[in-house]
């Protein structure tokens, strides 16, 4: 256990603790020993064993290959994979929410958002289009065999637990600062399947087909209202509670991924969406500064249109929306 660095070990359980959760309660409860054991582990002062170090791994969900041998171009992610029923995707939410929560409670927390598609942060304020990207996952993405024959309704949205879960996501969300890159192309992954649901009669109700297009544009129109002052809120929201803490840049190329950076307590922690829900994570300094870096360059080949540079906005909006017009009048 020479190579072994606990420090590395307790500085990640901190940060998978809730907060006010006192780490050596938690280690003390968790290894069976007593508080001041716990402490001289903290301190270095004890030295953690490799039963001990998987107990805690285990526990965290931490990876112990951080902590040995750790080099400048060799370190680990942790993959977190999502199966799709309704326990496991209100585990992942609840994560998310954890993770916000603790963001949150410092004052220095920051969130960077390279996104090709809309953020499921932004969209929970709108149930009924949250409900068609869960269901559009089910069924198309992830091919569940309880949704081949499964159609969509409006039901998806009533007493959905994950929706409920993600109000508060996006409550939460909407407190802490970000910087955000769109492409006028976001949209298009959340409009596309409602046309091809149309026509295959997945959606079968004309109506509901377009009522889901008209959320997109009051979706639109919220997200241009924050843009325009700088600022989250909620719809309909008259009072701007949070002021500066939404940076929204226009890139007009395509983003060929979903790559997220959280900044909280000084600490960056990245991760790399795939497969719509499905992350890779890692808090290497190395790798977080490089991604925050390629994220800044991007905002320098980016308009920001949050606050200012209203031809741009009005623009890039203007594009979303008849992007929704279009199919629109197909399905009309």
């Amino acid at each position: 256990m020479d190579t072994f660095n606990q420090k590395i070990l307790f500085e990640q359980v901190e940060e998978k603790l809730p907060v006010h959760t006192s780490l050596v309660h938690e280690l003390s409860e968790m290894l069976d020993v007593s508080t001041d054991s716990a402490y001289r582990r903290i301190r270095g002062q004890t030295k953690v064993s490799l039963e001990e170090a998987v107990v805690i791994a285990r526990k965290f969900s931490l990876s112990l290959d951080a902590m040995f041998h750790h080099t400048k171009n060799s370190f680990p992610f942790t993959y977190k994979g999502v199966n799709y029923n309704i326990k496991d995707l209100e585990s992942y939410y609840r994560g998310i929410l954890m993770e916000f929560d603790k963001a949150d409670s410092f004052d220095q927390s920051k969130i960077f958002y390279a996104t090709k598609d809309v953020p499921m942060f932004h969209i929970f304020n709108f149930p009924e289009v949250a409900a068609l990207r869960l269901f559009f996952w089910k069924k198309t993405i992830y091919d569940l065999e309880e949704y081949k024959s499964k159609t969509f309704s409006l039901d998806e949205v009533v007493e959905n637990p994950i929706i409920n879960i993600g109000k508060q996501m996006t409550a939460k969300y909407s407190k802490i600062p970000s910087v955000e890159i769109w492409s006028d192309e976001v949209i298009m992954s959340t409009v596309n399947p409602i046309l091809y649901y149309y026509e295959s009669g997945v959606i079968e109700k004309r109506s509901v087909a377009l009522l889901l297009l008209d959320k997109i544009d009051e979706f639109l129109i919220h997200i241009r209202k924050q843009a325009e002052v700088g600022g989250k809120f909620k719809p309909g929201q008259e009072t701007l509670l949070h002021p500066g803490n939404f940076e929204m840049y226009y890139n007009e190329v395509t983003l060929t991924n979903n790559t997220i950076v959280l900044e909280t307590g000084g600490k960056r922690h990245a991760y790399l969406v795939q497969s719509a829900v499905d992350y890779l994570f890692t808090d290497n300094d190395i790798f977080c500064d490089r991604t925050v870096s390629w994220i800044e360059h991007l905002t320098r080949k980016s308009v920001n249109i949050s606050n200012q540079a209203e031809k741009f906005r009005q623009k890039f909006f203007t594009q979303m929306h008849r992007q929704v017009d279009r199919v629109r009048d197909r399905i009309r």
